[in-house]
């Protein structure tokens, strides 16, 4: 499996929050509502300078806010669909902004099929393989010039 180590800075989406738990998966529901209103957060979308934008970010976080894993065996904590846009940017009504920290990132492709299988290797072997922790919650990137799918994965 290919993989690459990188650092980013801070990261900022807005988007569409919810509370994934095991009875209930709403990250589904979250897409849909982003996409159907996302009029009204394109302007504020960063763009490469092709125009495209930069990114679509299925962002992670624990119940608290503070960016950490979610628990419950990763099936529990909130999940934000959304678009990365710059740290400023204004949050229109019915919408919600992270700021993500600044942090250090395993990152690997990942297709729909085979989500749950790289998610649980990455997490169960490859980081420790590495004699690194995960040292925040699981993000989802789609880059929208490519397609790509990717995990990151925050770790030290």
């Amino acid at each position: 499996m290919k993989y690459e180590i990188i650092d980013l800075p801070i990261i900022a989406i807005i988007g569409k929050e919810g509370l994934c738990t095991k009875e209930k998966n709403v990250v589904h529901d979250l897409w849909h509502q982003a996409n159907s209103n996302f009029s009204d957060i394109e302007d504020l979308g960063m763009k490469n300078a092709d125009g495209s934008f930069v990114g679509f970010w299925g962002a992670m976080s624990d119940e608290t806010l503070s960016f950490m894993p979610w628990t419950d065996g990763f099936s529990r904590g909130l999940y934000l669909a959304g678009v990365e846009v710059y740290e400023d940017a204004p949050i229109p009504d019915g919408w919600v902004k992270w700021v993500r920290p600044a942090r250090k990132y395993l990152v690997t492709e990942v297709q729909p099929e085979n989500y749950g299988k790289i998610f649980d290797y990455v997490i169960k072997s490859l980081i420790p393989e590495l004699g690194m922790k995960l040292a925040g919650a699981v993000c989802d990137f789609t880059e929208p010039a490519t397609g790509q799918n990717k995990l990151f994965f925050p770790v030290e």
